[in-house]
């Protein structure tokens, strides 16, 4: 089974849902538990939820004028529906939602992503977050190998991750993740992929078999019909490269891993790229990903 990473998409398609109606249906519901939770006063839902108490009470109020990032939405929703599956959040609440989540998350149609602020806030750790991406892996990892690559520190960061029911540690030693995908927010994302990074191999193992890495860096002044080009070629290998990943036939050792990003290295073009799509409907996000 592929267990993969994935993180949100970013505000492009955001806009093509009607903030309006999305706001609206996330007030209902956020009204609605706290009126069928009596006891239950803003403030605690803040705590329990992580969002901040003068967001809820925006929300409240009707006074969002901009839709939240998509993990302040999901950290609302998994906390109201009592679940992390955001396949699950889609087919409980049609409507704005549901299109928003699955504009945000192309991904979901093939696999279900889980969602867990709690997990995220304990992978800001980069030690934490590299344990845990070995875990996430269907073989799982052996504690020995964690104890090889991080000593006592990652041990001491596993059992951490254990008792926080993040990790299950089997009798034999093999580390496993609970979850069986990972979704991060766009800022965890950048974090993830610098720590992630490091690990690229450019000299000592370049053109050496069974490894041979690919490395690829592109740049090029480009008009946003040959961005858009690209960015659906893109998401189509990416499409290949899932299922090469989740076909049972290719498991086995090698920790592989796949950065991808494609975006601009110019602010003031990516307003421009915005401003562009947000007047075409068939527009196409940016694929990010690990």
């Amino acid at each position: 089974m592929l267990r993969p990473e994935f993180s949100h998409t970013n505000k492009r398609d955001e806009r093509s849902v009607d903030s309006q109606d999305l706001m609206g249906q996330i007030q209902f519901l956020v009204d609605s538990y706290l009126k069928n939770h009596s006891h239950l006063s803003v403030n605690s839902l803040s705590k329990k939820c992580g969002v901040s108490e003068p967001t809820l009470r925006r929300i409240l109020s009707g006074k969002v004028k901009t839709v939240p990032q998509v993990s302040t939405l999901l950290d609302i929703l998994t906390y109201l529906n009592k679940t992390s599956s955001v396949r699950k959040i889609v087919s409980l609440h049609p409507g704005p939602i549901a299109d928003y989540l699955r504009k945000a998350m192309p991904y979901l149609e093939e696999i279900d992503s889980e969602y867990s602020g709690r997990v995220n806030e304990e992978l800001k750790d980069p030690v934490k977050y590299l344990i845990f991406k070995l875990a996430l892996n269907s073989n799982g990892v052996l504690e020995s190998k964690i104890q090889e690559l991080y000593g006592t520190h990652g041990i001491k960061l596993l059992q951490e991750m254990v008792e926080a029911e993040i990790i299950v540690k089997t009798a034999n030693g093999i580390c496993r993740t609970k979850t069986k995908s990972y979704n991060s927010s766009s800022k965890d994302f950048v974090r993830n992929f610098k720590v992630v990074a490091d690990f690229i191999k450019t000299n000592k193992f370049r053109n050496r078999k069974p490894y041979n890495p690919l490395h690829a860096n592109c740049s090029e002044s480009i008009h946003l019909d040959a961005y858009e080009s690209i960015v659906r070629l893109q998401k189509k290998t990416q499409k290949k490269i899932r299922k090469i990943l989740s076909d049972p036939e290719s498991r086995g050792e090698i920790p592989f891993f796949q950065l991808v990003a494609i975006d601009t290295l110019d602010l003031k073009a990516a307003f421009e790229f915005d401003k562009d799509e947000s007047s075409s409907p068939a527009s196409t996000s940016p694929s990010k990903q690990i």
